[in-house]
């Protein structure tokens, strides 16, 4: 039997073990006019990365996170 202290429960191991899930995300709503750019800009490149991300996030008035 293992000590008290170093006991590991079942909750604990769902909240901090190797499958532990991430917290969910909140969902963005774009404007009509933001998917349009996004949807744009995605036409051209499946991957907005860098220079181009962080510039069209601003102009979105977004963050880089929200522009995948």
């Amino acid at each position: 039997s293992l000590p008290t202290g170093s006991e590991v429960s079942q909750e604990s191991l769902l909240l901090h073990g190797p499958f532990a899930r991430k917290p969910k995300r909140i969902r963005t709503a774009f404007s009509p006019s933001q998917l349009l750019r996004l949807e744009r800009a995605f036409e051209k490149n499946h991957y907005v990365v860098g220079a181009e991300r962080k510039q069209l996030a601003s102009s979105l008035s977004l963050s880089e996170t929200q522009v995948l």
